[in-house]
């Protein structure tokens, strides 16, 4: 485990100790606790979301599917 020194403005500090009071009771760690559930969410958020905008890009792009061999339905069926 390592240890990190961090300046926070006023109004983040005071919002990252209530949220760690809420949900931890201000028991010991609670505040790292919080930080590292933070990073976690933002790294599976993050993550997601490159995926997210991989698979647009894709779609805009298109795929080469090869080409068309058949021009009507009755090709197909024999009609």
């Amino acid at each position: 485990m390592g240890h990190i020194t961090i300046s926070l403005e006023k109004n983040a500090e005071q919002l990252l100790r209530a949220i760690a009071s809420e949900k931890y009771r201000n028991k010991k760690g609670a505040l790292a606790k919080v930080i590292a559930e933070s990073l976690k969410l933002f790294s599976k958020t993050s993550s997601r979301e490159r995926a997210v905008q991989r698979q647009i890009k894709w779609m805009d792009e298109g795929f080469e599917l090869g080409k068309v061999l058949v021009k009507s339905r009755d090709e197909l069926y024999d009609r």
